[in-house]
């Protein structure tokens, strides 16, 4: 992009900071809201494309929608010079990057994908919308990585006014996108809530399977959907669903017995995604296959706090005495501790559990002329190395806060339908004597240090 076009500022409130994405609809930015200071994406689509305008349809569903649970929120539409504009919450990458990256999902990221979504596709059906074409490029992530949402709203339609369900018809031009419409949509009738339910299961078995048997037909582009139709109407589920759990050919016979207006049980469907998950014996938690690194971080990081407070607390406890201070230019000071366990009744009663930490000026063999003593000073065992052990202090544990996390690299086969470009490279697992380096959870460091610090001053 030329540095004019970075420097754009639409209605002198939405400053231009790169290109998302691009196609036949239009161009999708991020920006900058000088109003309130947040990012979101904008979508801008020309005037005058009139047979690929849809712009003004996904205002009048999102505003339908009214901020349904997983679908983005709507921050602003008008117009500007010769352009529709709409300005939408910013959410993460879509699950064809992550697919991309991946090849396959596992069995639990795609069930947990799958119950995700039809939760959200209730939402909006819930809002009389139909979404008429669920795929992976349409599912994104938000931008903490923790939820799904469901997006582009430009094919949508209201299925029911005022209580009445529109009229079925057999005489509409295909809708959707072939590997993953349904099979009334390849037989060109109107499309209604059940089919958005199988476009999904077709995607979650992409997502399992890898590929779909429709895929790379050796056909001509105009016979392709025809052809990827009749497969789809043809293909047995048992086939289909090949050495994947049961409960998806139940699942999938499910929505292909329902008439056109029915309403889905959604709750059966996902009672059938816990049966998958029970039998497979993991938990539906929301984590994913790219998101299950950085929670085993984070848990990890929970766990190591809530030992170290742990610790702490219990060596105040057995300490009536004063606990010695800490101070911020003590990062790499150690604490040395009796063992807990003292021998023959010994140092019950004693109130100098802490020891001073060797003098780093001490020549080799040589008596330190200070001896910390307990109340019976007179046992040898005081201060052995047999006896003691390392701890540190929690609040002493210096962490290097990155300033920015490290961009994703562009290839060649990478798509421009990603909003966000932040990855973590710190999913190994740290022991406790080493220091954090790289976390992304600096805003849970920062108020966790602070926290902690304010409770040592409380405690003195």
């Amino acid at each position: 992009m030329s540095r004019e076009a970075q420097q754009k500022v639409f209605l002198n409130r939405f400053v231009v900071k790169k290109k998302i994405s691009s196609g036949a609809f239009g161009v999708v930015f991020l920006v900058l809201d000088k109003q309130t200071n947040q990012e979101h994406a904008l979508k801008l689509e020309k005037e005058d494309n009139e047979e690929m305008r849809s712009l003004e349809r996904e205002v009048e569903i999102l505003k339908q929608l009214n901020e349904a649970e997983g679908t983005p929120k709507l921050i602003w539409f008008g117009t500007e010079d010769e352009f529709n504009l709409m300005v939408i919450q910013l959410l993460g990458r879509d699950l064809s990057f992550y697919f991309r990256q991946q090849k396959k999902f596992s069995l639990k990221c795609s069930i947990q994908i799958a119950y995700d979504c039809v939760s959200i596709l209730r939402n909006i059906h819930n809002r009389n919308v139909i979404h008429r074409d669920l795929k992976p490029e349409n599912i994104l992530m938000s931008k903490d990585n923790e939820s799904l949402y469901i997006v582009d709203f430009g094919i949508s339609k209201v299925y029911c006014v005022q209580g009445e369900h529109m009229p079925f018809r057999k005489d509409k031009t295909f809708m959707g996108t072939p590997r993953y419409a349904s099979v009334a949509a390849h037989q060109g009738h109107e499309i209604a809530r059940k089919d958005d339910l199988e476009s999904l299961f077709y995607v979650v078995l992409y997502f399992l399977r890898g590929s779909l048997p429709w895929q790379n037909l050796p056909v001509s582009e105009n016979e392709r959907t025809k052809a990827v139709g009749d497969i789809k109407q043809n293909i047995d589920l048992n086939d289909l669903c090949a050495n994947q759990p049961h409960e998806l050919v139940e699942i999938l016979q499910y929505i292909k017995t329902l008439s056109f207006a029915d309403e889905p049980n959604y709750q059966y469907i996902l009672q059938l995604l816990n049966q998958i998950a029970e039998n497979n014996q993991f938990i539906l938690d929301g984590i994913f296959d790219w998101t299950e690194g950085l929670m085993k971080s984070t848990k990890k990081f929970s766990s190591l706090e809530s030992k170290r407070s742990f610790e702490f607390n219990k060596l105040k406890e057995h300490s009536p005495g004063p606990v010695m201070k800490s101070s911020s230019k003590l990062s790499n000071q150690i604490i040395w501790t009796i063992n807990e366990q003292p021998q023959h009744g010994q140092f019950q009663n004693s109130q100098q559990h802490l020891l001073q930490p060797p003098d780093p000026n001490k020549k080799p063999g040589q008596r330190s002329d200070f001896r910390h003593l307990s109340n019976s000073s007179s046992n040898s065992n005081v201060g052995s190395f047999s006896s003691m052990k390392i701890k540190y202090l929690p609040s002493q544990v210096e962490i290097e806060k990155p300033s920015l996390f490290p961009k994703w690299e562009r290839t060649c086969i990478q798509q421009d339908s990603q909003y966000q470009d932040w990855m973590d490279e710190n999913n190994f697992e740290i022991p406790l004597e080493m220091k954090y380096k790289n976390y992304t959870k600096t805003q849970l460091l920062e108020i966790h240090n602070k926290g902690f610090n304010k409770f040592l001053e409380n405690s003195y």
